[in-house]
């Protein structure tokens, strides 16, 4: 049982409020969307967040809990890492929503140093790379035993990430020094490893792009940036002074960084949708749960239809993002990973969809968090239910991979593009 500052829930309400009813009534729904192996993967999940659950201490950081996820091989499941199966973005799409179902701090934390980072270690072997030293990276985050971030925003370029004004030089010996800052590096004060992107020449970024994985003692400097949302998460203002990168740490030169970097924005996005799913369900749940036990008025709060309807209007909500999530990552496994030739017009799809569902999914976790504490009163502000992490957590899955507005305009352009047709 969690330790509460002040303890004001009743005995017999906080004993249904566990994560294994969570999960009943999230098997109830999704299930019967998956296949046997899906089910059983997703049990093995369960077994594992059960497990795990006691462990877990909220006044600590989550980084103590990443070499438990590694022994699972659960820091990622979208490829495959020494034996851990079942793999894919679908596998992936259910990890991180049952992930943020059992800690959602835990989760982002997850999805910076196991995706944003890790992932790129898997293109660079996709992509004929050799080098050991990268091999050895990619096992030390996949295990938990290193955290890693990604390194792309910076003060002056948020949204407009690609014209950004981190410079990289090239030395004689072919090794490559960084010069800039980045910003909202999550994880970044606790990282070992920064998969980061700079530019050789800042009038011409996508001709020279760069992609490098920095080893912090390489000479990164990081201060951790006050985000109260997450107190369990480092979130850094990075600084590259000079840092001078072995030409072994290159993951992608002379503007394949560019490449790599919207290679790599489906997997994340859709991933993000993972995350915000997870979010989305636990709340919903939580206030379920809360509402059918809690009593005013001589009945249960759920039978007010002022109650009982919001929560089937977010339920309809949740139900279709779900879907949506794992028919894209279905067809991305299916005709994107998992081919033996990608099929062009799937992969421009699912490129567009991570972007509408990445938008809906994450303005979706905050009106779930908001309308689930509107019902269930003044205990879902207080830390005797999980409600308002959720809901403070769901402010950064708003904003990390594109924030909301930038996915509009990503989909307005696509838009835009259909007067070819008429």
């Amino acid at each position: 049982m969690r330790d509460f500052q002040e303890k004001i829930i009743d005995d017999s309400i906080l004993e249904k409020m566990s994560l294994e009813n969570v999960f009943n009534i999230f098997n109830d729904n999704v299930f019967p969307m998956l296949d046997e192996e899906e089910r059983e993967y997703c049990r093995d999940l369960q077994e594992f967040c059960l497990n795990l659950d006691p462990k877990i201490d909220k006044s600590k950081d989550v980084y103590v809990l990443f070499p438990e996820l590694g022994k699972r091989g659960y820091m990622q499941r979208i490829n495959l890492w020494k034996d851990f199966k079942p793999y894919g973005m679908k596998k992936e799409i259910l990890l991180a929503t049952h992930m943020s179902m059992l800690d959602p701090q835990l989760e982002l934390a997850r999805l910076a140093s196991g995706i944003l980072c890790g992932n790129p270690t898997f293109h660079y072997f996709k992509h004929g790379g050799t080098n050991e030293e990268i091999r050895k990276v990619q096992d030390e985050l996949m295990s938990g035993e290193k955290v890693g971030c990604i390194g792309i925003t910076e003060p002056s370029q948020g949204s407009d990430a690609v014209n950004m004004k981190t410079i990289c030089t090239k030395t004689e010996e072919g090794d490559i020094i960084y010069n800039g800052e980045k910003v909202y590096t999550t994880n970044g004060p606790k990282a070992d490893y920064f998969c980061t992107y700079a530019v050789y020449d800042s009038e011409k970024p996508r001709k020279t792009m760069v992609q490098s994985m920095i080893s912090r003692d390489m000479g990164v400097e990081t201060n951790r940036l006050n985000i109260s949302s997450v107190p369990r998460v480092h979130i850094a203002h990075t600084i590259l002074d000079n840092v001078r990168i072995p030409k072994e740490y290159i993951l992608a030169d002379n503007g394949e960084g560019y490449v790599r970097l919207f290679e790599g924005l489906v997997p994340e996005r859709l991933g993000i949708m993972g995350s915000g799913i997870g979010i989305c369900w636990a709340g919903l749940i939580y206030g379920i749960i809360y509402t059918n036990l809690r009593k005013q008025f001589g009945q249960e709060v759920i039978k007010f239809e002022g109650v009982g309807f919001g929560l089937a209007e977010l339920l309809s909500k949740c139900t279709a993002a779900t879907s949506l999530a794992l028919q894209a990552a279905t067809i991305y496994d299916e005709k994107v990973l998992f081919a033996d030739e990608i099929n062009k017009d799937a992969e421009k799809w699912v490129a567009g969809v991570s972007s509408q569902g990445k938008y809906y999914v994450s303005k979706l976790t905050h009106e779930v968090c908001y309308e689930v504490q509107q019902h269930s009163g003044g205990i879902s502000l207080t830390d005797n239910t999980p409600i308002d992490e959720l809901m403070d957590t769901s402010k950064i899955e708003e904003v990390i991979g594109g924030a909301r507005n930038i996915q509009l305009f990503i989909i307005q352009n696509q838009l835009r593009r259909y007067k070819s047709l008429l």
